[in-house]
């Protein structure tokens, strides 16, 4: 199963894919730079067309996209949900389907706590998959949340084999 990861940003959307094999494999990370200089409108497209042209060349059977979380000014959380329809939209017209988790549940599948701070989920990622090199900031979010997402899975499949 091929997953995809984004973490959503007006300026830095990161992004991932990883494979679930044994162990599992990343296939590729990185973020899709808008400059804050740019018209909104053609930020906003240039993150739906990057996110598209990752979802058509990778093919993914999951996307999974962090949720919103409230920042201190209003307009800036409006932004981001609108960064975050524009991911859901291009998965679901890829007909993909999309997950999506808080920052505190990525944080809780990745380092046990719900509270680390993002350079224990950077380090602690980086380490659960093998990475030797320094991973940004956005693209460990977006690992973070494959993670999540696998770990979820595994959850699911021990409580219907309990039943």
């Amino acid at each position: 199963m091929t997953v995809v990861g984004f973490d959503p940003g007006l300026n830095r959307t990161g992004y991932a894919i990883i494979k679930d094999t044994t162990p599992v494999s990343v296939l590729t990370h990185g973020v899709i730079i808008a400059h804050p200089n740019q018209p909104l409108n053609q930020r906003f497209a240039l993150i739906f067309s990057s996110a598209q042209k990752i979802l058509q060349d990778y093919r993914p059977e999951v996307v999974t996209v962090e949720e919103v979380y409230f920042a201190k000014n209003p307009q800036t959380t409006l932004k981001i949900g609108i960064v975050r329809g524009l991911l859901f939209a291009a998965a679901l017209e890829q007909k993909i389907e999309v997950v999506s988790f808080s920052p505190a549940e990525v944080k809780m599948a990745v380092s046990g706590k719900g509270n680390a701070t993002k350079e224990q989920v950077q380090y602690l990622t980086a380490a659960i998959l093998g990475l030797k090199e320094n991973i940004p900031e956005d693209s460990a979010d977006a690992l973070a949340l494959c993670l999540c997402y696998l770990s979820h899975l595994k959850y699911q499949k021990r409580l219907q084999d309990a039943k």
